[in-house]
């Protein structure tokens, strides 16, 4: 939420969480007039900090469809690391996406 006017910018979560395998995605939106200003990667490091050290997961997947150059800038800025290009492996609405692979490790659980 913009403080300012408190217009609604854009959404950030964790999602798809495995307790078996300590693994979950890391999603964020940003509206179209708001892309590009930081705001997802600053909600995306609030989320990774909230699944390693307050949820205790190993690893948050980030998924962003190809194209979606967005998204990827974002990945790479939160360091997340690339790991290829599943297929068909995001539906948005009624279109399944190819999709960048990322992820974020929580480097205390190789401990």
């Amino acid at each position: 939420m913009d403080v300012k006017d408190q217009s609604i910018v854009g959404s950030c979560g964790l999602n798809c969480l495995n307790r078996k395998d300590l693994v979950c995605n890391l999603g964020y939106w940003v509206r179209a007039s708001r892309l590009g200003q930081g705001a997802a990667k600053q909600a995306a490091l609030l989320r990774h900090n909230f699944g390693f050290q307050t949820l205790v997961f190993n690893r948050l997947e980030i998924v962003g469809a190809v194209g979606n150059s967005y998204s990827q800038r974002v990945a790479e800025s939160v360091g997340a690391q690339y790991e290829g290009i599943p297929r068909l492996r995001l539906k948005v609405g009624d279109v399944v996406h190819d999709v960048h692979m990322y992820a974020l490790i929580n480097e205390e659980a190789k401990r």
